[in-house]
């Protein structure tokens, strides 16, 4: 099992924090961060943009934030955690998710990406076309794999 908290360095980084149980007596819990430049600080869903909290599943081995490092531009990391103590970042979720979708969505994910929820290991991801008005949103499912692998799913 594991936790997720989030700490914040207003107009400069905002930094994850992920706390894993032991799994192994004589090893004992683990800990990692990681930091991300983001003037903005995080986006959170469509229905509560202002929120800071992030993303997890329920069996928490899931979880996911939405870094805003400028207006109109906005990108997803995911974080993967193992019962046995490894901690996996994926953080080209952009990248990965606009080779799924067809134009003009797939440009537009690459530079705007955001998680709207989780459930289970469906994350359901928006993107916005912000290039044409009266701007536009996809809003979509994709499934994530043990190991970082994204693909669409119903949802």
């Amino acid at each position: 099992m594991a936790t997720m908290s989030i700490s914040f360095n207003p107009g400069q980084d905002v930094t994850v924090n992920l706390a894993l149980s032991a799994t192994d007596p004589e090893t004992g819990p683990v800990s990692c961060s990681f930091t991300f430049q983001a003037a903005k600080g995080l986006l959170g869903p469509s229905s509560n943009p202002t929120s800071q909290s992030g993303f997890a599943n329920s069996a928490q081995d899931l979880f996911a934030i939405t870094v805003q490092p400028a207006t109109k531009a906005a990108f997803v990391h995911f974080f993967l955690t193992s019962a046995n103590g490894n901690v996996l970042l994926v953080s080209d979720v952009n990248a990965r998710v606009a080779k799924l979708l067809s134009p003009p969505w797939k440009d537009d994910a690459k530079g705007f990406l955001r998680v709207e929820t989780i459930q289970e290991r469906r994350v359901e991801l928006s993107t916005t076309d912000f290039a044409h008005a009266p701007f536009q949103t996809h809003t979509f499912w994709v499934t994530v794999g043990a190991t970082g692998k994204v693909r669409l799913t119903q949802g």
